[in-house]
């Protein structure tokens, strides 16, 4: 097929057009042109402000798409300017996020309100917007499904070029030579996908002709707790690491989602990916396999300004 990705220069977008182009699919990017990244030199570009889209008809048209998948809409409007940008009748699928179930808004809350693991079917949240003013997944399903789009839930992604540097919470500590880390309870479960994963379940998004105006979760079989995860990580990146249990109340600010959290408990997000995987044949790589690669991709590539002052540790270590 001759593809468009609409926002597929980072993180995510960047897996996409991987798996696309591994599969043997043409495939043209629609970007800003703020990232250009060196796999991506030989494929048709299209540099532009979303804002834009709707009056470059003609060159999204002109690359004779089959399919077209969005990867930055952020909300309703980024998807209806998408929309009246792309030529009628193609493939759509839209990445959205396990953000938008009730139990997202709950964990934030320190309410409990779901049964996990959630699926498909599991009652959305009534709030919007929670994390800003340009972020909101509820309104890009709808705009997208209303069109007929396959819309992919995504669970947390890591992995390479991951710009949340999800796991720098053990990786800064092991890169500075730390070899103990404070640790709360730990009990957290919220489902994770590996980057590359998300790439591939795009791909059966797309192969699936019954795929459209459906929904997906997208996330691992398997979810360890914060506490595990952090013995995970650390074992990922061949590293002996002590997690001494303290006080919540002590905890750095980085580590506080391994607390209990607030109010009556802890309002899980663990999802379920078994539709995915019964009806487009989608499948994770071996998880310690994702790990270990994304521990370290991320112990090489810092972030720029890394934290390295580990005093909230030592004083954390001392409340043991």
């Amino acid at each position: 097929m001759r593809v468009i990705v609409l926002g597929g220069t980072w993180f995510v977008g960047r897996a996409v057009c991987a798996a696309l182009r591994e599969h043997g699919h043409e495939v043209m990017v629609v970007h800003r042109g703020h990232c250009e990244p060196k796999e991506l030199a030989q494929v048709a570009h299209l540099h532009a402000e979303r804002e834009h889209w709707p009056g470059r008809q003609a060159e999204f048209a002109a690359f004779a798409p089959d399919a077209a998948v969005d990867v930055s809409a952020l909300n309703g409007r980024g998807a209806r300017r998408a929309l009246d940008a792309l030529p009628e009748g193609l493939r759509l699928v839209a990445i959205s996020s396990v953000d938008v179930y009730r139990a997202y808004e709950s964990a934030r809350c320190g309410v409990q309100t779901d049964a996990v693991p959630l699926t498909e079917s599991s009652p959305l949240r009534a709030g919007r917007f929670l994390d800003g003013p340009d972020w909101e997944n509820l309104e890009l399903e709808e705009s997208y499904r209303e069109a007929g789009a396959a819309v992919l839930r995504l669970g947390a992604v890591y992995g390479e070029h991951d710009y949340q540097h999800r796991l720098e919470f053990v990786l800064r500590r092991i890169r500075a030579g730390r070899r103990r880390m404070p640790i709360g309870s730990g009990t957290l479960l919220f489902s994770r996908v590996y980057v590359r994963d998300a790439g591939t379940a795009v791909l059966a998004a797309l192969d699936a002709p019954h795929s459209a105006g459906q929904t997906y979760n997208v996330v691992e079989s398997a979810t360890p707790s914060f506490r595990l995860l952090a013995s995970l990580i650390a074992a990922a990146a061949d590293v002996d690491l002590e997690l001494v249990r303290v006080p919540d109340d002590v905890l750095p600010p980085d580590l506080s989602v391994t607390g209990a959290g607030k109010g009556s408990g802890v309002q899980h997000l663990l999802a379920s990916a078994a539709k995915a995987r019964d009806q487009l044949g989608w499948a994770e790589t071996d998880p310690d396999v994702a790990l270990r690669r994304a521990a370290h991709w991320h112990l090489h590539h810092p972030p720029e300004d890394w934290d390295r002052d580990f005093s909230a540790d030592d004083l954390a270590l001392s409340r043991a």
